[in-house]
């Protein structure tokens, strides 16, 4: 019987994983009360922070849960009590910052640009300038509903002499993009084991760098499962406030070391630049419009707008049919684009078959 090829993930996460880190789940399990459970712990504390290149400056926070717990635990850590957050929104993730704000009874001030318009910096310290009662400022790195880059690391240096404290959701350009995390200035940057790490879903993290730790000594506890300082204090003597997914722990701790033996983080957005290079010239070929101008793309995901004559569910379906999985659009440009995420455990020849089928699909009637 032939064994059927597994699919290409071209979506945005969960993101295609190497049969290494695959196979870290079936090392047994785990009482995470124990001390192999605090070698593991201690080992993906370090190792994120080392390969990620912010060893010198944070700390790891690390739970169970998808991306969007991270970032819900970075951002209610960063606000105390009576203050407010400034939140940049140009797309949908950044509309996520806001809301997990509000649900959490903290007053937001927004700054908003076109969802294909990056973020300008002097706008967001004249907003800050207006507001002495912002006590932090949040902004996505990579618009994942867009392929959007904001500068983070510009908004970063601006906030750099001000009295608040910069939360980055960094969970889809982590280790996908040239702009290093040690030089965007962030204190609360939320990342997640799978996406750019290539690791598997279900655990995040928090880096927290010595002023978003004196922070977080200070906001209200406003969540049980993701107060941010109950999980430094445990994880520091190697403890877990909570069970975690300890077979899901090994992947990460596996995927760390493979990012490292295949030349760190830096290596790695290099290889994205050069994924992202090969699909786009596939796509000028083919005559399909990217939606954000060159200079602020991603390097992980692109969206392309549909041409005229197919919807989303056609494409979807007939790519499918030949072994690739993309994406579709959020928001308001759910029936307007596509998008193709370049993340996870690809090699260039997967990309170069994928810009083929994509090409046959998009004749085949």
């Amino acid at each position: 019987m032939d064994v059927e090829e597994p699919l290409v993930l071209l979506n945005p996460g969960p993101a295609c994983t190497s049969e290494r880190v695959r196979a870290a789940l079936g090392r047994g399990d785990m009482c995470h009360r124990e001390p192999e459970f605090s070698e593991l712990l201690a080992s993906i504390r370090d190792g994120l922070v080392r390969s990620l290149g912010v060893a010198s400056t944070h700390e790891a926070v690390v739970l169970t849960g998808s991306g969007t717990a991270s970032l819900e635990m970075a951002t209610i850590s960063s606000v105390r009590a009576g203050r407010k957050m400034l939140v940049v929104v140009n797309g949908v993730y950044g509309e996520r910052i806001a809301r997990i704000a509000r649900t959490h009874g903290i007053e937001v001030v927004e700054v908003r640009s076109p969802n294909t318009v990056p973020a300008d910096p002097a706008e967001v310290v004249a907003v800050l300038d207006r507001h002495a009662d912002v006590d932090a400022v949040a902004c996505v790195e990579h618009e994942t509903s867009t392929g959007l880059l904001n500068p983070v690391a510009e908004i970063g240096r601006a906030l750099a002499s001000r009295p608040v404290v910069f939360c980055v959701d960094a969970i889809s350009s982590m280790a996908c993009e040239e702009q290093e995390l040690a030089g965007i200035g962030g204190d609360f940057i939320a990342g997640t084991a799978n996406k750019g790490l290539h690791g598997l879903p279900g655990i995040s993290f928090v880096l927290v760098s010595a002023e978003g730790i004196e922070r977080l000594r200070q906001v209200p506890e406003r969540s049980l499962y993701l107060n941010a300082a109950t999980y430094l204090d445990g994880q520091r003597k190697g403890d877990v406030p909570f069970t975690p997914a300890v077979q899901v722990c090994y992947a990460l701790d596996e995927a760390i070391k493979e990012l490292e033996e295949e030349g760190g983080h830096k290596k790695r957005a290099e290889d994205y630049r050069e994924r992202a290079e090969l699909v786009r010239k596939g796509y000028d070929a083919l005559g399909l419009e990217i939606l954000v101008e060159e200079p602020y793309r991603a390097n992980c995901v692109t969206a392309l707008k549909l041409p005229n004559g197919i919807d989303y569910t056609t494409l979807h379906d007939r790519l499918r049919a030949r072994g690739f999985v993309i994406y579709a659009g959020q928001g308001n440009l759910s029936s307007e684009i596509f998008r193709v995420a370049t993340m996870g455990h690809l090699s260039l020849a997967q990309l170069s078959r994928f810009v083929d089928a994509l090409g046959d699909a998009l004749r085949e009637r």
